[in-house]
């Protein structure tokens, strides 16, 4: 690549990034990512050794056609490195029958995920509680309890996933650049320059998706759309982890009479992190993203634990083997924002984000290529304009 000049630069080699790379290297594109850390790391939005993804997406009906194509290209992806990015664990969606509080902006989730199901021809069923504990006997749920099951559905291995599409990238021929910090961008008639803590780039087309830096990035009057909220991921020791392979064990969202009840946990892979993940979303305090504390401290490992899991779930033990710090950029709506630039259409903006974006991140990354090389996507992206916000 002569003189730092190629076609299009990616910002931010997250889920999202990582994909749109690959994507762009496979259309034969001259493509430089760039991320201020060495991806995957366990800094920003797109870690935590599993990820769920479900087939009826209850966020909405204009996510399927992206959770479809992005399984198309998990599966592509796997048949071309020869590794296991998904496993097929199942997965329930546990709420009370009434009075459940809403999850990701949506009520009755189990109700809503139940009827996209059955549109869109999903396996699926509806348990009560005692069919719950029958079936999967770890867990405790209340007699006032339901569920949808998703026997099809399962975790994404993030970290594996975003290596993956980095090394498909570096192999089609893209640059990448780590530890290197974007600090402006601008668009002329020409093309688009980026600058950086350590150098100066040219390109035809940008593509930004820095996840919980997105808002620096963004066009001023757009920054307070997004805010950055702390999540803390917890892997407990099992008595035995056996029981928690995605063989025997799904993926659980657990959606409780209020916001501070919701509680998630996740099959534990062979080879993934030896313990139990388990996790909650808060989303009413929120900071700039350099202000946020990195500590998972004794006490929330306590709280995570008396107060949530041990209500819900049988097996585990107080002591953590790991804990991360997961950091979800949220828009006001908890919907994705994708989108060109309001002042240069060589500019595309994603952030596809609120705890519910990497299942869809395949497609994503390559809708985010197609907008930046083509000037549209194949999928429509209309729902996602940042001028709704």
């Amino acid at each position: 690549m002569a003189a730092n000049q190629v076609d299009i630069i990616v910002v931010g080699l997250g889920a999202m990034g990582a994909a749109a790379l690959y994507q762009a290297s496979q259309r034969g594109a001259r493509a430089l990512g760039i991320d201020r850390y060495d991806p995957p790391h366990t800094l920003g939005s797109s870690h935590g050794d599993t990820r769920i993804t479900r087939l009826a997406i209850g966020e909405g009906e204009m996510y399927m056609p992206f959770i479809q194509r992005a399984n198309q290209i998990w599966a592509e992806l796997e048949a071309k490195r020869g590794c296991e990015l998904f496993h097929q664990s199942g997965g329930l969606i546990i709420a009370p029958e009434k009075g459940a509080a809403k999850f990701h902006a949506e009520g009755d989730f189990v109700e809503i995920s139940a009827r996209i199901a059955s549109k869109f021809g999903i396996a699926h069923e509806i348990l009560d509680a005692a069919q719950i504990a029958q079936r999967f006997p770890l867990l405790t749920p209340r007699d006032c309890d339901h569920a949808y099951y998703e026997p099809e559905s399962g975790v994404l291995r993030p970290e594996r996933c975003i290596q993956t599409q980095l090394e498909l990238a570096l192999a089609g021929h893209a640059d990448i650049r780590t530890c290197e910090v974007v600090v402006d961008y601008r668009a002329d008639a020409d093309g688009v320059t980026v600058w950086t803590d350590k150098d100066r780039y040219r390109a035809g087309k940008l593509i930004l998706c820095a996840g919980a830096w997105m808002s620096e990035l963004l066009p001023a009057p757009n920054r307070g759309d997004l805010r950055v909220c702390r999540q803390v991921i917890y892997w407990y020791e099992a008595r035995n982890l056996r029981l928690f392979d995605p063989s025997v064990f799904p993926y659980v969202i657990w959606i409780g009479d209020a916001p501070e009840d919701f509680w998630s946990t996740f099959p534990a892979p062979p080879d993934g992190v030896p313990g139990v993940k388990v996790l909650s979303e808060q989303y009413h305090t929120s900071a700039e993203v350099h202000a946020i504390s990195r500590e998972v401290t004794p006490a929330e490992i306590a709280d995570m634990h008396q107060r949530l899991t041990v209500q819900r779930l049988r097996g585990t033990t107080g002591r953590t083997v790991r804990a991360d710090v997961c950091l979800y950029t949220v828009t006001r709506d908890e919907h994705f924002i994708i989108d060109f630039h309001p002042q240069s259409r060589r500019v595309v903006m994603a952030s596809p984000c609120s705890g519910h974006g990497f299942k869809h991140s395949a497609a994503i990354g390559e809708a985010l290529a197609q907008m930046a090389l083509d000037g549209g996507a194949e999928l429509n992206v209309d729902g996602f304009a940042i001028s709704r916000l």
